[in-house]
């Protein structure tokens, strides 16, 4: 649910905190995940730990109390499953004798699964210690040699287990063939998922790369990072990213995100103004960064005084297409006051600046001759334009309000062009600047090999990669590739039932689908050259509810609502993606919605983003007794779905859940689930409770709406199409600021202050005496890491997760297959 760089602040947090106190127990203690990533073996051994200790997600061809857990590099831990529950020795007698009964019955459960010792976990959810642990235990020992009680420690317990002859499990953990996974939370509260995502983003992607790598080593905000990651890691607790919880715990929750995300915003805009004062621009310029590793284009939204076309030129006078949205100004903030009312009008006057714009001139006028009444007119100031002090108005003013005078004041706008830009390639973790300039963007000769630009006609959207067509009969649409490569029907909305709860879908017993719209009306707002846009507005009739109780859900109700959804196609110039934007006011409960893809090909399974990873997956999952195998899984940023030959990815805001359907020939990505309970007693595909049986409103998901998502039809598999950079090109916008006054720093106007190249970066940090990345390799095969920062090769050490060095490096460093590294490289502190 959070995601791996969250992961890794957690524990390291977590370590930090320990010591502390007196010391860290060197054990994955993992019992209650819903689920575990496939890289946690990785995580724990970077950290030094060689056990985990698991219950959920422990598949079938385990048969024993431990087994060996593998990740994707190779590292591996050994597992203690524990067998039965992690509070399989919650309510431990206080008799002696019925100590030994309890022993002897537990063996016999476990049978041929125990591998040597039997653990019990003497605790559970909400239960105090028993005090007579110690005692009880004692006497047992004492009257009998059949068993060996002893109170211990994970650590001590583990260290004498043995570890031949184990079976190897790879990967992630998400079976439900031993306990309940509970495989629909990556779907419940998606609200939650988009606000954990965006505030991962803030931070991971955004602030802390930015702020290392612009903010000079000694103002580097760490106080206020460090409060919005330990925001982020109390929210990490499964129930809390899971949103399976109370309305009032799920709504701390939101706060926590809103305020780490908040910090996190902050910290870029400072690191902004740092850079804008380091680049050697003109006034006025636009500084645009791209705080993402890979060098790429982007649109920048901008305000540029004046009215008319304009466009931006770059670093080197080259123009760069431009598209007006809006033209504002005129009259602004205006108010009429008397006498000494005037005083709250005067305290929005600093200096040359009024209610935070900055002020060129102002008229004071006598209205028709009347000696006590006067019309006050601000004139905002543009581009260059000289400041005026305000100083004598307000003494003016203020003299007048005395007087008992009345005064109508109004603030004259600037006029100003909403514009967007397209910046061109800037390097990863680069910047460049651009200057507005008056008057339309020159002709650019086609032997130049300028993009095309992107266009909406109608129903229609292109650019020189994609072509997409609107069907007005439903709403769907078809892409077709400059390769070629076409589906149609794709964006189908398809709406059925949901009976379960905050931890299972399950569909009523007899069910109602909706997978048309009763009417559909396509508009077509912007048509390019930047950005180019089709809505889609589908009216649909959707049952209001289900009919069940507490238990589980029977059908859903005749009683119905009307959901209008808006769909927003876009294109940009030189993107290889659709970008998808749906919105519904929603009025109906106990429903689930998914927007279904044909495929371009039939698949065997789908490649999803992880933590750290990229994991394959069939098209069933491993159920058991007390829960259904459905195929529904979590994917963090993207997921794919392809023969080798062809394949159709999906990139979502904030982790989503998604299900390979029609045997491999379509994917359906679930945009919203709401239910009702936290907890059903016996819905359809999970015959017992998971939680507290809690009636919550929470989770219906009522009122509006949101998901977006990109589109991507590629050839080749999930590397082919550089899903990791189409993530980052969607997810992640360029960052921009404009410089007040000419700069004569020593950066140029266009440049990069680091280069990562073989592996995608998880962390820029600042630490003391030096700079912390964290990278991962994808690719299935090993290769170097390189690293050049202000422009020269970086040197350092490869440290675990403690810190602690593991090797030297220099310039590059070598990475097996899908490893994790944390570089700290030696610069000026």
């Amino acid at each position: 649910m959070v995601s791996g760089e969250t992961m890794v602040r957690d524990l390291q947090f977590g370590i930090a905190r320990g010591s502390e106190l007196g010391g860290v127990m060197d054990v994955g203690y993992l019992p209650d995940m819903f689920g575990h990533v496939a890289q946690m073996p990785q995580l724990l051994q970077l950290a030094g730990f060689e056990h985990a200790v698991v219950w959920r997600g422990v598949p079938a061809v385990v048969e024993q109390t431990a087994f060996w857990w593998e990740a994707p590099d190779g590292s591996r831990v050994r597992a203690e499953y524990l067998y039965g529950s992690y509070s399989n020795g919650r309510d431990l007698p206080e008799d002696a004798k019925r100590l030994v009964l309890r022993a002897r019955d537990y063996e016999h459960e476990l049978g041929p699964a125990r591998v040597r010792d039997m653990l019990l976990m003497n605790g559970t959810d909400h239960q105090m210690p028993q005090p007579w642990l110690g005692r009880v235990v004692a006497e047992a020992n004492a009257q009998q040699d059949e068993y060996e009680f002893a109170v211990t420690s994970l650590p001590e317990y583990l260290a004498d287990q043995p570890s031949e002859g184990l079976v190897t499990v790879a990967g992630e953990l998400r079976s439900g063939a031993r306990a309940n996974l509970l495989m629909g939370v990556g779907s419940n509260r998606v609200d939650v998922h988009r606000a954990c995502a965006r505030a991962e983003r803030s931070l991971e992607k955004r602030a802390e790369p930015l702020s290392t790598l612009f903010v000079p080593a000694e103002q580097y905000p760490h106080a206020p990072a460090d409060i919005a990651w330990r925001k982020l890691v109390l929210n990490s607790a499964h129930d809390s990213s899971c949103a399976c919880s109370s309305d009032e715990v799920v709504d701390q929750v939101l706060v926590r995100y809103y305020e780490a995300r908040q910090i996190g915003d902050g910290l870029t805009h400072d690191a902004m103004r740092a850079l804008a004062g380091q680049v050697n621009a003109p006034p006025g310029a636009t500084v645009v960064a791209n705080p993402t590793a890979r060098a790429r284009s982007g649109l920048v939204d901008a305000r540029i005084p004046g009215t008319g076309p304009c466009h931006f030129t770059g670093p080197d006078g080259e123009a760069h297409p431009t598209q007006l949205l809006d033209e504002v100004g005129g009259d602004g903030f205006h108010t009429m006051v008397t006498g000494q009312k005037v005083r709250w009008v005067i305290d929005m006057m600093r200096g040359t600046e009024f209610a935070g714009r900055q002020i060129h001139a102002y008229d004071v006028l006598d209205v028709d001759g009347a000696g006590d009444q006067h019309d006050i007119v601000l004139h905002e100031a543009r581009g260059t334009d000289e400041r005026v002090d305000l100083t004598e108005l307000k003494e003016r003013m203020l003299a007048l309000g005395e007087a008992g005078h009345t005064m109508r004041l109004r603030l004259q706008i600037a006029p100003v062009r909403h514009v967007l830009f397209d910046t061109g390639e800037i390097d990863g973790f680069g910047w460049s600047s651009f200057t507005a300039v008056d008057g339309p963007i020159p002709a650019i000769p086609a032997s130049a090999g300028a993009i095309t630009g992107a266009v909406a006609r109608g129903n229609e959207l292109s650019n020189e990669h994609l072509s997409i067509t609107v069907d007005p009969a439903d709403g769907t649409y078809a892409i077709e590739t400059a390769g070629g490569l076409r589906v149609e029907g794709c964006g189908r909305l398809v709406d059925d039932g949901d009976g379960g709860d905050t931890y299972n879908y399950s569909p009523p017993d007899d069910d109602v689908v909706v997978d048309r719209p009763d009417a559909v009306r396509v508009d077509t707002p912007e048509s390019g050259p930047v950005r180019a846009r089709v809505t889609i507005e589908a009216d649909y009739t959707w049952p209001a509810f289900a009919i069940g109780d507490v238990r589980a859900c029977s059908r859903r109700s005749d009683e119905t609502v009307r959901a209008t959804v808006r769909t927003t196609l876009e294109l940009r110039p030189g993107e290889r993606f659709l970008r998808v934007a749906h919105e519904v006011d929603n009025h109906a409960r106990d429903h689930r919605l998914r927007a279904h893809f044909p495929l371009p090909r039939q698949v065997e399974g789908s490649h999803a983003e992880c933590a750290f990873a990229v994991v394959k997956r069939g098209l069933t999952a491993e159920g058991g007794v007390h829960e259904f195998g459905l195929p529904t899984f979590p994917s963090r940023r993207f997921v794919d779905a392809s023969d080798g030959t062809a394949g159709l990815a999906l990139i979502h805001d904030g982790l989503l859940e998604y299900e390979v359907i029609d045997d491999g020939r379509a994917l359906a990505l679930t945009l919203l689930r709401a239910v009702g309970f936290l907890s059903r007693l016996e819905p359809q595909l999970r015959p017992n409770p998971a939680g507290p049986p809690d009636p919550l409103e929470g989770p219906q998901l009522l009122g509006s709406q949101r998901a977006e998502y990109a589109v991507l039809l590629h050839p080749g598999d999930w590397r082919a199409a550089d899903c990791y950079g189409a993530a980052d090109a969607f997810l992640v916008p360029f960052e921009r600021t404009r410089l007040a006054a000419r700069s004569d720093a020593g950066r140029p106007r266009a440049g990069a202050a680091l280069r990562v190249d073989g592996a995608e970066v998880s962390a820029v940090q600042r630490v003391p005496g030096g700079i912390v990345v964290r990278v991962f390799r994808t690719a299935a095969d090993a290769g170097p890491v390189t690293l050049e920062h202000e422009g020269l090769p970086s040197r350092g050490f490869v440290v675990d997760l403690r810190g602690r060095p593991v090797s030297s490096f220099e310039g590059e460093v070598q990475l097996r297959p899908f490893e994790i590294a944390t570089l700290r490289l030696t610069v000026g502190s």
